[in-house]
């Protein structure tokens, strides 16, 4: 297995993103690998954790390796090769904000890979959001 290069620094809530194109990132600087972090106004930290965290355990070949307050890294690994790829979340409370990172561990592009995945736990993510605003 490859060695995760998960080290955020003191500017950022999650880990940068490498020089190679095979990134994206909430808090990337680069518009063409940054995705806009996602409100969850309406809900509670803990209740948008529960979410995230009910997302990922449930999409396949991705585990959960850590969990704790408001950051989760999960592993994700491709179908056919099974490339690990790594995949941040950190709750802002205070901003009521989702930021997001997913990043191949080698490689020089993704072909597109992390953005996807990003989406699709995006949608789900906010599909759970407006079901409990209904629930209300």
């Amino acid at each position: 297995m490859q060695d995760s290069n998960i080290k955020a620094d003191k500017e950022t809530f999650l880990a940068p993103c490498p020089k190679t194109a095979n990134c994206v990132s909430s808090e990337h600087q680069d518009l063409n690998r940054r995705m806009m972090p996602v409100s969850f106004d309406g809900a509670t930290t803990e209740e948008a954790m529960e979410y995230l965290v009910d997302i990922l355990s449930g999409l396949p070949k991705t585990t959960i390796e850590k969990q704790e307050h408001h950051y989760i890294h999960a592993v994700a690994k491709t179908t056919v090769m099974e490339f690990y790829h790594d995949v941040e979340f950190y709750l802002d409370e205070a901003a009521k904000q989702v930021h997001f990172r997913s990043a191949s561990r080698i490689g020089l592009t993704d072909f597109g890979t992390n953005k996807r995945r990003l989406q699709a736990i995006i949608a789900r993510f906010l599909r759970k959001m407006m079901a409990n605003k209904q629930g209300d």
